[in-house]
C-alpha cells in the first residue's frame, strides 16, 4: 500500500498557489497583450485618416491611450516574441527574463539599447511591480543628472507630444465639421435636385395642357405650379449656400480669436490694435445686418 503525502493547508501554501496562477495569468496576459498590439497596428494602417478613434471605440472598446499601450507594446516586445527558438509563444529568455505585462510595461520607461542593459544588469523576474517602477525611476534620474541637457530634452519632446495631441484633435474636429457640412449640402442638393423634379414635372404638364388646349383657368394654376417649384428649388438651393458661408464666418472669427490669443503673448499692444480693428469691422458688419437688403433712397435733384 502506497503512502500518500497529504500537504498540509496553510495560508502560506496557499498564498504561494495564488501567487503561481497569478505569474501564470500575467503571462498569458503579455502574450495577448502582443497580438492584439498587432492585429491594432494592421486594423490603423488599413483606416482612413480621421476613423481610429472613431473604430476603437465602437469595435473594441479601447481608449486612444490603450491602444496606443498596446501597439507600443507589439512593438517592443513583439519581434523578440516572434523570435522565440521554440516559436512557442513565449519571450526569447536569451534576450528577455520571463517578463509578467506588469512589468513589460513598466519597462517602456526605458529606449530599448537601456532597457536590455537594465534587465541585465537587474533581477527584473523576481522584482515587485512597486520595486521595478522605482529602479526605473531611479536609473532615469541618474541618466539625467549624467546629461544636463536631457531633462530640457525631455521637457521640449513632451510639449511637442501635447502640442501634436492637440493638433490631432483639432484635426479630427475639423474633419467632423467638414463631414457635417458635407451630410448638410447633399440633403440640401437632393431637396434642390427634387424641387427641379418637380418643375421638370410642372412644366411637361403645362406642356401637354397647353396642347390640349384646356381651359384658361386650368393654364394659370399649372403656370402657378410651375413657379412655385422653382422658387422652392431656388430657396434649397440659397439656403445651402446661406449655411457654407454661415460656417465659413464662424470658422474664420475661431481662427481670429486665436491669432490674437497667440499674440497677446508675443506683443500685446499689437495684439489690442488688431482687437480693436477686428471689433469696429464686426460692429460694421452687425449694424449693416440689421436691415437688409438696404433701403433703396431715392435723391431729388
Amino acid at each position: 500500500m502506497s503512502d500518500i503525502i497529504v500537504v498540509e493547508r496553510t495560508p502560506l501554501v496557499i498564498a504561494a498557489e495564488i501567487n503561481m496562477i497569478k505569474y501564470q495569468t500575467e503571462k498569458i496576459v503579455i502574450t495577448n497583450a502582443i497580438e492584439i498590439g498587432r492585429r491594432l497596428t494592421e486594423a490603423k494602417a488599413l483606416l482612413k485618416h480621421g476613423e481610429w478613434g472613431k473604430w476603437l471605440e465602437e469595435s473594441v472598446s479601447y481608449s486612444q491611450s490603450t491602444a496606443d499601450k498596446l501597439m507600443q507594446i507589439f512593438r517592443e516586445y513583439g519581434p523578440k516574441l516572434l523570435a522565440s527558438p521554440g516559436g512557442d509563444g513565449s519571450l526569447n529568455s536569451e534576450t528577455f527574463p520571463n517578463l509578467t505585462y506588469s512589468q513589460a510595461l513598466i519597462l517602456l520607461g526605458f529606449p530599448a539599447e537601456e532597457r536590455e542593459q537594465f534587465i541585465t544588469d537587474n533581477d527584473v523576474e523576481n522584482m515587485a511591480a512597486r520595486e521595478l517602477r522605482q529602479a526605473v525611476k531611479g536609473k532615469n534620474q541618474a541618466l539625467q543628472d549624467k546629461d544636463p541637457d536631457l531633462q530640457d530634452k525631455d521637457q521640449t519632446i513632451q510639449d511637442l507630444q501635447t502640442d501634436l495631441d492637440g493638433k490631432n484633435s483639432e484635426i479630427s474636429q475639423l474633419t467632423n465639421k467638414i463631414q457635417s457640412l458635407e451630410n448638410e449640402v447633399s440633403e440640401y442638393k437632393q431637396k434642390y435636385e427634387g424641387e427641379q423634379d418637380n418643375v421638370t414635372q410642372k412644366q411637361r404638364e403645362l406642356d401637354e395642357a397647353i396642347e390640349e388646349i384646356p381651359s384658361a383657368r386650368r393654364i394659370a394654376e399649372l403656370e402657378d405650379e410651375a413657379k412655385t417649384s422653382e422658387t422652392n428649388a431656388l430657396v434649397m438651393k440659397y439656403e445651402a449656400q446661406f449655411a457654407i458661408h454661415r460656417e465659413n464666418i464662424r470658422s474664420a472669427y475661431e481662427e481670429m480669436l486665436k491669432t490674437l490669443t497667440a499674440l497677446a503673448r508675443t506683443d500685446p499692444e499689437k495684439k489690442e490694435i488688431n482687437r480693436k480693428a477686428a471689433h469696429e469691422l464686426l460692429q460694421n458688419l452687425t449694424k449693416m445686418l440689421e436691415v437688409w437688403p438696404p433701403a433703396i433712397k431715392f435723391i431729388v435733384q
